[in-house]
């Protein structure tokens, strides 16, 4: 028979098809067609078809109505339960179902697998909604005491509660058994049985998760109320709904008449409360509570022993003994049961079973491995555990063992292979297939041979099959004749030690006998590397060679000198090599030995000037090896050879009067001061020389340098001595000069016109012109200066501006001292800006207000130039002082204005950490690093973050924020909602509960009201708590960026 739910169209319907009215028409028809021996559709699929009709004719609302969304926003709830409206053809339908369910004897679990969830939830839900009368549609936390003394309101709730707890269950068992395709399957069932992609699956889940508790406590109550009445000298008796139960509308009548008296079907509350106990353990086994699951597995059984009392007494219909399988109600079986006692470790208490050796393996594995030993014996001879079992096992053990998760005895993982070896044996396995086995014994050696006989000797005195001994042999033939050097000479004393001398002999005969042993043992190859013949020259150094008389060669002996003359890292090396040269070959010129030595300056022509001696070729040698030091970057060990040279030559020139001696203590001097300066720079902060005393001297050089006289220092040292100054911060009296140093003086001009502090401050113009003269790329544009710093003239102007530019990044790169690089970074800043006249990519620092405020001919300008002087001096700087929050929010700017996004919000984010103390206090300008980092949270596509930034301002930024979160989900590459617990202004958090409600974001929308709903963000508080949680929120929200971005 076909049953036809849809609506009859104009194709002509089959005579042997029934529409569902017909079922109203008759109420026999469908009680006759349930009785068939194999009813064709069956009763689950009536069932689906019958509660499926609103669905194919696309009027589901209500159904989806009554799926609760546990994700969504909490509401109070309401003093009299909300119920739905049904048409009499939905009721009618309904009605229907529920008649189909006596039929299966409400059984939970052949309606779990053959109805989808949503239908399984759907008839669960109208019992309950008949059973009261309407009164709700899904049981509420309160239950009005009147309804809930109605027994067929408890019958109902108690199979809606069970049905909660079941669930969960169910889906995660099927799931674990089933593999679902990862490409749906067109014409595929899809929407049966627990597959998560039918559309209401998941909420579902949730509903139940989120029930459990409460269907928890309420058949505990059923449980309560049924367990006070164990006394009585019989149980009592629950009604079943039978089909009669459910009465079909008229069409004179809207109310629903249910006989709940009807029919003769019962069950004794010992049936009841063993199906509820089972239902219990079976939800607590899942969730792995094993107190509670053997509290009610326990239940369980003392209601089955009290129900088999009753049957074995009174009968259960046509039963005398307990019918399993065909109870009016409980669906259990015993060996359900059973299982469960099995299973928490109840079976040696209850039913007087010995726990088999796996049990006893997962006891010993939960107990930290106590007694695994006896256990592994013990199955080396009944070889019930699967092998793989003890594997894992022997894994975990050395995992354990390695990481220190706990102590176990120190032999108790080698043990454990050794037994699983004989394991692997018994079980037809060779060494070669165990490379596990093969490592132990190779790095164990002959102890782990030793256990492996310990765990072999209980095998070997059993009652072996002819088959375990063939194994056995097969595996240590394999072992014998294998590259790991066992002592199977000693077979014997090991069989002697672990089975008796008494039997040793005939188990070893058994294992490998005489003529396999004999062949293993005259085997070449099996030859211990101990007994091989080597020959005597090998083994000693004491051979016959002739008798060698060495002579000294003086060309030799100078060749060697030489070289360690050359290779000297020391003045007092050199001065020894000149020492002995000067024995062999006084008249040899030793500084003309090396390339490389190459003095500064003027030094080596002065050196050479020198009439032939010691001074000449030492003082060449070690100004040359000093300058080739200098250049590598070890200005300290440079400073200590020039240092001894000049120590060397105002020695010698003591109170005489030799101009060319002078000369050249007036030059290693000036060096000397030179290296001093480079050691400073390059050792700062730590450099340990006194500034005071290295400036005095620097501005005695640069005194020396305009004094006209005819011994002066070289550019580079009076350039050098200007650094000093600058970062030594002795800027007074420091003048217009033209020449070396001209850069350093007017920086130093600049930094004591502000150290002055005058009402109206305005930088000095040279430095400005010296700069903006560095990055003018036209006719009049930079000025290429010679080694004396006057000016220089090229034909290939590009090149002189990328060389002028490179003088001056160079520069940059030598400044120290804190105000003197904020000052030039303020002016580069400043030429940035009037450049590209755009205030949202303009820098920002101090002091830029102190320079002049137009630039003529800017087209001659490259702004590109301006932040790579920018930038490679912001690298120099931040090293030595990394948490200046002025140059990391400046460098943010830089990265800005260069387009890296992520790069500048690192920056920012930087700035913020360092002057906030990791985020515990406001910053001064906090707002406009905030609104910067926005901006680069947008044009990193996320949008939530820049809307949570936007919060940062004294005035939050809403015009930002808005469009920030009206940004397409799609275009989002943040967490979107997990930020909201980041947010406390209270109107950005309205507008995302507006916008997730505009959406149909229901989870989205339930996180945005619960942060909304923060006790602490409640308007009415006092501003302190306000002020607290804002700054909770505000450092939550930073250093969850830092993380991102930095970290």
């Amino acid at each position: 028979m076909d049953v036809d739910l849809l609506r009859p169209g104009t194709v002509p319907i089959s005579p042997d098809t029934v529409l569902w009215f017909e079922f109203l028409l008759d109420p026999n028809l469908l009680k006759a067609h349930l009785s068939k021996p194999n009813p064709e559709p069956s009763g689950c699929q009536l069932i689906e078809e019958f509660l499926s009709v609103d669905t194919k004719n696309q009027n589901a609302k209500l159904n989806s109505e009554r799926i609760v969304d546990v994700d969504g926003p909490s509401s109070p709830a309401p003093t009299t339960p909300t119920t739905l409206q049904f048409t009499k053809k939905q009721l009618a339908l309904k009605i229907l179902a529920l008649k189909v369910a006596p039929s299966l004897h409400w059984n939970l679990d052949t309606l779990e697998n053959n109805l989808p969830p949503h239908i399984q939830q759907q008839l669960m839900q109208d019992l309950v909604y008949m059973a009261t009368d309407s009164a709700f549609n899904a049981p509420p936390l309160e239950i009005p005491s009147e309804i809930l003394q109605k027994l067929h309101v408890q019958f109902a709730l108690t199979l809606y509660h069970r049905w909660i707890l079941r669930f969960p269950v169910k889906s995660a068992l099927f799931l674990k058994s089933s593999k679902l395709p990862f490409v749906h399957v067109p014409g595929s069932q899809t929407d049966s049985t627990f597959n998560p992609m039918n559309q209401n699956f998941e909420r579902i889940l949730r509903l139940c998760e989120a029930s459990r508790m409460q269907s928890i406590r309420y058949l505990e109550g059923i449980l309560a109320y049924y367990e006070t009445t164990l006394g009585r000298r019989e149980s009592r008796k629950i009604r079943i709904p039978v089909m009669e139960t459910f009465v079909h509308l008229t069409e004179d009548s809207d109310d629903m008449n249910h006989d709940w008296n009807a029919g003769d079907v019962f069950m004794s509350q010992y049936e009841l409360a063993m199906q509820i106990h089972f239902d219990l353990c079976y939800n607590y086994f899942f969730y792995g509570q094993h107190d509670m699951a053997k509290k009610h597995i326990l239940g369980c059984r003392e209601n089955s022993n009290l129900l088999e009392k009753e049957i074995a007494t009174y009968g259960y219909g046509i039963h005398k003994d307990m019918p399993w399988g065909n109870f009016n109600y409980a669906s259990m079986t015993k060996d359900d049961i059973l299982g469960y006692i099995r299973a928490l470790n109840l079976g040696y208490d209850l039913l007087n079973e010995e726990p088999s050796l796996l049990q006893k393996l997962q006891e010993s594995i939960s107990n930290h491995y106590a007694g695994i030993i006896a256990i592994l014996q013990a199955d080396n001879l009944a070889r019930e555990i699967p092998l793989v079992h003890r594997e894992v096992v022997e894994l975990d053990i050395q995992g354990s063992a390695s990481s220190g998760a706990f102590t176990v005895a120190r032999d108790l993982l080698n043990r454990v292979s050794a037994l699983n070896a004989i394991r692997y044996a018994l079980e037809g396995g060779i060494p070669s297939t165990h490379p596990e086995f093969l490592n132990k014994l190779k790095t164990i050696g002959i102890k782990y041979f030793d256990l492996l006989f310990w765990a072999l000797g209980p095998v070997l005195t059993s009652n072996l099959s002819e088959n375990d001994w063939i194994n056995l042999r097969i595996f240590f033939l394999h072992l014998a004749t294998s590259s790991c050097r066992i002592p199977i000479d000693r077979i014997d004393d090991y069989l002697k030690k672990y089975v008796g001398e008494a039997s040793a002999e005939s188990i070893r005969r058994k294992l490998i006998c005489d003529e396999h042993l004999d062949d293993i043992l005259n085997d070449p190859n099996a030859i211990d590397d101990e007994n091989i013949d080597i020959p005597r020259e090998l083994l000693t150094d004491d051979w016959e060679m002739p008798n060698f008389e060495f002579k000294t060669v003086p060309e030799l002996e100078i060749g060697r000198i030489k070289k360690r003359l050359v290779e000297a890292s020391t003045a007092d090396d050199v001065r020894m090599c000149l020492v002995k040269l000067a024995i062999i070959t006084p008249s040899s010129p030793l500084w003309k030995l090396s390339p490389s030595w190459k003095p500064a300056g003027g030094l080596g022509n002065t050196f050479i000037a020198l009439p032939r001696g010691f001074l000449q070729d030492f003082g060449y040698i070690v100004s040359g090896a000093s300058r080739a030091r200098a250049e590598s970057g070890c200005s300290r060990t440079a400073l200590s050879l020039l240092s001894v040279l000049e120590n060397e030559a105002r020695s010698q020139l003591g109170s005489g009067s030799d101009p060319t001696l002078y000369r050249i203590c007036r030059q290693l001097s000036w060096e000397v001061l030179f290296l001093q300066v480079n050691v400073m720079l390059s050792e700062w902060p730590h450099h340990r020389l006194n500034l005071t005393t290295l400036a005095n001297k620097c501005k005695a050089c640069i005194a020396a340098a305009s004094s006209g006289d005819t011994i002066i220092p070289r550019a580079q040292v009076v350039e050098g001595c200007w650094i000093c100054l600058v970062n030594a911060c002795e800027w007074e009296g420091a003048g217009i000069i033209n020449g070396p140093g001209e850069l350093a003086a007017a920086l130093c001009a600049a930094c004591f016109e502000l150290q002055r502090g005058k009402a109206s401050r305005k930088f000095p113009r040279p430095l400005w012109d010296y700069v903006l003269s560095i990055y003018n790329s036209g006719t009049t544009g930079p000025v290429k200066r010679n080694a004396g710093g006057m000016p220089s003239h090229s034909r290939d102007a590009p090149n002189a501006a990328a060389e002028a530019r490179n003088a001056f990044n160079a520069f940059l790169t030598t400044l120290r001292e804190p105000l003197a690089v904020s000052v030039m970074l303020s002016l580069l800043a400043r030429i940035y800006n009037l450049l590209t006249d755009d205030s949202s990519l303009e820098l920002v620092i101090e002091y830029t207000t102190l320079w002049p405020s137009n630039i003529s001919n800017m087209n001659n300008y490259n702004c590109k130039h301006v932040l790579e002087s920018v930038t490679e001096l912001l690298e120099k700087s931040l090293k030595f002082y990394p948490y200046n929050t002025s140059w990391l929010r400046l460098y943010g700017d830089v990265e800005m204005a260069g387009g890296r996004w992520s790069s500048a919000l690192r920056w920012y984010l930087c700035a913020l950490a360092a002057g906030t103390w990791h985020f515990a206090k406001r910053m001064p300008d906090e707002g406009s690093i905030a609104r910067r980092a926005a901006r680069c949270c947008q044009a990193l596509s996320s949008p939530l973050q820049a809307a949570a930034l936007c919060q940062l301002p004294e005035e939050p930024d809403y015009t930002t924020a808005f469009k920030c979160f009206a940004e397409k989900t799609g275009n989002a590459a943040d967490a979107m909602d997990g930020y909201y617990g980041c947010l406390w202004d209270g109107t950005l958090l309205e507008v995302a509960v507006a916008l997730h409600t505009r959406r149909g974001e229901g989870g989205r929308r339930a996180r945005a009201v619960k942060a909304a709903g923060a006790l602490e963000l409640n308007a009415n508080n006092s501003e302190d708590i306000q002020r607290e949680a804002a700054a909770i929120r505000r450092a939550r929200l930073l250093r969850a960026l830092t993380n991102q971005y930095v970290a």
